[in-house]
C-alpha cells in the first residue's frame, strides 16, 4: 500500500523540490520560502496524483481498522514523532550555534543538520519500502558535507542535491507514465 503512494515519482519530485526551496532560503536568508514552497508542493501533489496516478492504477482505500491501516496509522506516528525530533534537535542545535554554546558544533553545523535530515528521509526510505529514498537521504548528507569540506556554497550544495531528486523522481515519473497509460490511451480507434 505505500509502495502505491510512491510508485509514480511525484513525492519524489516534491521533496527535491523542497530540498531546491531550501537551498534558495538559505540563499536569500528568506525561510519562510521554504515552509511556503513546501506546502504548496504537497498540495500539489495530492491534486497531481488525481490527475495523473488515480486514472492509470487505480485510487486504493485501506479497510478501516484492518491490518494494513494500523500498520499505516502506526508507520506514520512513527514519521511524525521522528520529524518533530529532527526539528528539535535542530532548534537545539541553532541555539547551541547561535549562543555561546559549543564551538564543535557551530564548525560543523551543516554536516550535523544534513545528517539529521538525511536520518528523516532514511525514515521515510523505510517507512514507504523505497531504497531510492535512501540515495535522497545520501545526497542530503553529502550537501552538508560538500559545503563544509568543498568549500562549496552551502546553498548551491542543497539545491544541487535537490535537483538531483527532482531529476531521479522526473525518471520515475516518466517509467510510470510509460508502463501505465490511461485506459482509453491504449486503445487504437
Amino acid at each position: 500500500m505505500l509502495l502505491y503512494y510512491t510508485q509514480d515519482g511525484l513525492w519524489d519530485l516534491c521533496l527535491g523540490a523542497c530540498v531546491v526551496a531550501w537551498g534558495l532560503g538559505i540563499r536569500f536568508d528568506f525561510v519562510a520560502l521554504h515552509g511556503a514552497f513546501c506546502g504548496l508542493a504537497v498540495v500539489l501533489v495530492w491534486a497531481l496524483k488525481k490527475v495523473i496516478t488515480h486514472p492509470r492504477a487505480g485510487y486504493a482505500r485501506m479497510r478501516e481498522g484492518g491490518p494494513l491501516q494500523r500498520r499505516f496509522t502506526k508507520a506514520l506516528a512513527i514519521t511524525v514523532v521522528l520529524g518533530l525530533v529532527v526539528f528539535l534537535l535542530g532548534i537545539v542545535a541553532f541555539e547551541l550555534v547561535s549562543g555561546n554554546g559549543a564551538i564543535v558544533l557551530r564548525a560543523y553545523f551543516p554536516v550535523l543538520f544534513g545528517g539529521m535530515v538525511a536520518i528523516l528521509f532514511a525514515v521515510i526510505a523505510t517507512w514507504v519500502h523505497q531504497p531510492r529514498f535512501y540515495v535522497y537521504a545520501l545526497l542530503i548528507f553529502l550537501a552538508g558535507v560538500v559545503h563544509q569540506w568543498g568549500g562549496v556554497e552551502l546553498w548551491i550544495a542543497v539545491a544541487t542535491a535537490g535537483t538531483a531528486i527532482i531529476v531521479g523522481g522526473a525518471f520515475v515519473l516518466v517509467r510510470f507514465l510509460r508502463n501505465n497509460p490511461k485506459p482509453d490511451e491504449g486503445v487504437d480507434a
